[in-house]
């Protein structure tokens, strides 16, 4: 759905409004004009009423939009005073007319209140003109820009502070855990270390096979028979488990003694 504006909307406030503005203010002058000449003001003078109404009129109306849309002090009292311009236009109008038909005749009271207009009038516009408009200069702006910006660095600079200071905390409790691990394998090291040594100082066992000529050993030693019985008895094993674990014995030289010459 298009959102422009169409044609005829704009020629009604580029024509129609300014237009009808223009009327309103023409419609309004005779009856000011007459106001004022009732009131005392010379023909000379007359014809300043409906101007100094409608533009403190407009003035108002213009700065209370302004200071609304803005945001800035001010604004009620422009508004009241852009009211008080329509009352007393409208007043004006009227109070003309009806002294112009004979509905009513000039008093005291009427020629006091209406002397007053221009002053009240010039009062109101002097004070919305002094009403501070709180404009911001550049520098006031880049001063509050650097002041957001301070604010938004030391909310960064804290929060990477805090971030760190858990990282650190974190790398603690691992180099503490890696710490206790590398003790755990020093002392596992240690003790495989020990049992190592330990081993080394056992005595190697001794096969069945050396006993066997162990005891044969002893036996010739000391000039007893080297029988199998005899090995079997003092070892406490069976004949054939000698058989099977007996050293191997060494070759004897045959004597050449008592042999016949092999020559004929």
């Amino acid at each position: 759905m298009s959102t422009a504006v169409p044609w005829y909307i704009k020629a009604v406030l580029r024509i129609a409004l300014p237009a009808a503005c223009l009327a309103a203010l023409y419609l309004s002058i005779p009856g000011e004009v007459a106001l004022a000449k009732t009131a005392g003001w010379s023909e000379h003078y007359a014809p300043a009423m409906p101007v100094c109404l409608s533009v403190y009129a407009l003035a108002a109306g213009a700065i209370s939009q302004y200071r609304r849309k803005m945001k800035l002090p001010g604004e009620r009292t422009a508004l009241i005073g852009g009211v008080m311009a329509l009352l007393l236009a409208m007043g004006a109008q009227s109070i003309s007319h009806l002294i112009e038909q004979s509905y009513m005749g000039t008093s005291w009271g009427l020629v006091v209140a209406v002397s007053c207009v221009p002053p009240l009038v010039i009062a109101h516009l002097i004070h919305m003109a002094e009403t501070p408009s709180q404009v911001r200069s550049a520098s006031e702006e880049m001063e509050d820009l650097r002041a957001v910006l301070f604010d938004f660095t030391a909310e960064a600079a804290t929060s990477l502070m805090r971030r760190s200071q858990a990282l650190v905390k974190q790398c603690d409790t691992v180099a503490t855990v890696a710490r206790e691990m590398v003790k755990r394998a020093e002392l596992e090291a240690g003790r495989r270390d020990e049992l190592l040594r330990e081993a080394e100082k056992e005595p190697r066992p001794v096969s069945l096979t050396e006993q066997i000529a162990e005891t044969r050993r002893a036996l010739v030693a000391a000039g007893e028979e080297v029988t199998v019985k005899e090995v079997c008895k003092r070892l406490g094993i069976s004949s054939a488990t000698y058989y099977r674990h007996k050293p191997a014995e060494p070759q004897r030289q045959q004597s050449t003694a008592g042999m016949l010459p092999l020559t004929i």
